[in-house]
């Protein structure tokens, strides 16, 4: 896994974004960062790559925030683990 140092702005926003929001799709990614629906589709896959980003697993998804079971028309994204972890540590030692 690329270090948090090693990422350009616009992956730390989209990795901020999902800490916060938890996991989204592409779509909604994109208008949230204002940027394009086929750069945003990229900048996900690359860090799926690198491994800050799973892909969501199942055909429902179970979001915060909403009452019920969201069907998952596109593909979602969260965090992995190790994301997680440097991101709380990242937090603790106040860098984000």
């Amino acid at each position: 896994m690329k270090g948090w140092d090693e990422l350009d702005e616009i992956q730390r926003d989209i990795l901020l974004d999902i800490k916060k929001n938890g996991p989204d799709c592409a779509k909604f990614l994109s208008r949230r960062i204002k940027r394009e629906l086929k750069e945003t589709m990229l900048l996900l896959s690359g860090l799926e790559k690198i491994g800050w980003l799973k892909r969501v697993q199942g055909t429902f998804l179970f979001k915060r925030g909403l009452r019920r079971p969201k069907h998952m028309n596109h593909t979602y994204y969260e965090l992995t683990k190790p994301a997680q972890k440097e991101l709380r540590f990242l937090a603790r030692k106040g860098r984000i």
